[in-house]
């Protein structure tokens, strides 16, 4: 663990997370269903609304979304097209519609910046077969698959969240980083190295990763050049819930209260000029709430409202 000169030691160069600096975004877990019907996931994919979502992150003055291509842990598919990985797994796995590419089209001119979400290692993976393709050669088959993505994206991405790094080994991941900036040499990249870790886990980091399930208090600015920066959900687990029961999702929660997030929020990015992502369920185009995506919900826009305004004023 830093101690606090360490943490505080000079602030980074300006360069790939400083637009993130006391700023706060939205997370989505986008998924399928878990029917395991690709054609219902490119129903769903196809009828995802960007412009609304974009245009409540703008009335929010969220400054950015981390999107997953593929909670991969707990989905089958993937939300972007990509030749190279469906060439490995000798299989479909793909949207037909570029959705990264659509909700980057439709934040930019807000100016929202976009993150994609990747679980990019050899195990734990819902889709076995992909898992499977994607292990031979570690992590060049990887590689290969986020440069695809990358080199299409360009500089619509701002940036890469890489889940599960602590299972793997730093060098793999200076090869994972090279192949997601490939298409644009100024993404913010984190790699994720476990819950509760909230400093910089490898010196690819431009920000920390953070993954946190309570608030916690903001250790300072940077912390060894990367950004401080923490994801918590603003539900009861991220996605909203822990899954669905009997097939449906829960009804939606609240996970703090609206005094407890805003004094959190005001202590990360008033008073440390560090970053928050926050985690939100979005409602599906069937009206369900839960992880399939499209529009914030009711209850989580209302408090993400009430916050804004009070960091704002």
């Amino acid at each position: 663990m830093n101690t606090d000169s360490e943490r505080n030691a000079g602030t980074a160069p300006v360069g790939r997370a400083a637009w993130m600096e006391g700023g706060w975004g939205v997370m989505h877990h986008y998924r399928d269903d878990g029917s395991g019907d690709l054609n219902g996931f490119q129903e769903q994919t196809d009828r995802f609304d960007v412009e609304t979502l974009a245009g409540q992150l703008e009335d929010l003055g969220a400054r950015w979304l981390i999107m997953c291509v593929c909670h991969n842990a707990s989905s089958l598919y993937w939300c972007s097209p990509n030749q190279t990985l469906e060439d490995y797994a000798g299989e479909p796995a793909c949207s037909r519609r570029d959705l990264i590419a659509d909700l980057a089209a439709a934040l930019r001119p807000r100016n929202i910046h976009l993150i994609v979400y990747i679980w990019s290692w050899t195990e734990a993976q819902k889709n076995v077969r992909v898992q499977d393709a994607l292990a031979p050669d570690y992590p060049q088959r990887w590689c290969d698959v986020i440069g695809e993505y990358s080199r299409r994206w360009g500089r619509q991405v701002s940036g890469w969240w890489f889940d599960g790094a602590h299972v793997n080994n730093e060098p793999s991941m200076a090869r994972l980083a090279a192949a997601a900036r490939s298409g644009n040499p100024d993404s913010a990249i984190a790699f994720n190295g476990g819950w509760g870790k909230l400093d910089r886990f490898v010196p690819d980091d431009d920000y920390c990763a953070g993954e946190h399930l309570c608030l916690p208090p903001c250790p300072g600015q940077y912390d060894n050049g990367a950004l401080c920066h923490v994801l918590n959900p603003i539900g009861e687990y991220w996605g909203g819930c822990r899954g669905m029961e009997d097939g449906v999702y829960p009804e939606p929660k609240l996970n703090f209260t609206d005094e407890r997030l805003i004094e959190f929020m005001k202590d990360w990015i008033v008073r440390n000029g560090a970053a928050v992502t926050l985690d939100v369920p979005f409602r599906s185009y069937r009206g369900v709430v839960g992880a399939l995506g499209g529009v914030i919900p009711e209850l989580y826009f209302r408090q993400l409202s009430a916050m804004s305004e009070k960091i704002r004023s």
